[in-house]
């Protein structure tokens, strides 16, 4: 049998198979009174276009992380409110403070320096008593030992006086011009003013 004659064959073959489907269709179409088409009819000849297929996302939309804000908080120290301290304690009759009472009263206790192994060092029970060679009644007494209750020999020793009695030049001008005794007397300590019999002991007080 020839290629052409098979061919014709297949073809014939299948047009009779569509025209057999396309039969059947409008005999149904006839049978139902021409009111409705066959479903498969009707989808061949709607005029209604398709509807568009929506695809699902394979997987959920992209959304950003939640982003936190991190507050580091630090302990704060409770301060101390230094002028009530103050106020607490003792005063002289200038109304400064009175170191000397407040110390026998432990309501202070002086660390021996500001490092933390600073040693405690021993008080001193030394006067040295200054005499003006021109007014001797107005002899000065410094007494080492209530100094180093409250003081170590280096805050002293040698910036402020030498370790030779009577190498300084002391005067009671360049006490009151916060030279000397006046690098504390009249700011942290006693007035001069009022202070005078303290060291001036012939001085009525």
């Amino acid at each position: 049998m020839s290629v052409a004659r098979r061919s014709l064959q297949r073809f014939t073959g299948t047009t009779f198979w569509v025209g057999g489907v396309i039969v059947v269709a409008l005999l149904g179409f006839v049978s139902t009174g021409c009111t409705q088409l066959p479903t498969p009819i009707a989808t061949l000849f709607d005029s209604t276009p398709p509807k568009p297929v929506v695809h699902t996302p394979r997987r959920p939309p992209y959304k950003a992380p939640v982003t936190f804000t991190v507050v580091e908080v630090h302990h704060i120290a409770e301060t101390t409110d230094w002028p009530q301290r103050l106020e607490q304690l003792p005063k002289d009759a200038s109304g400064g403070v009175d170191w000397v009472n407040a110390l026998d009263a432990g309501l202070i206790k002086p660390r021996p320096g500001v490092a933390d192994d600073a040693e405690e060092l021993p008080e001193l029970d030394m006067d040295v008593v200054l005499v003006p060679p021109a007014m001797p009644d107005f002899a000065a007494t410094f007494p080492h030992k209530v100094h180093t209750r409250l003081l170590t020999c280096v805050n002293c020793h040698t910036s402020i006086f030498q370790m030779e009695k009577g190498a300084d030049p002391i005067t009671m001008e360049k006490i009151f011009a916060g030279e000397y005794c006046g690098r504390c007397h009249g700011k942290v300590a006693y007035d001069l003013a009022t202070g005078c019999p303290r060291c001036h002991k012939a001085m009525p007080g």
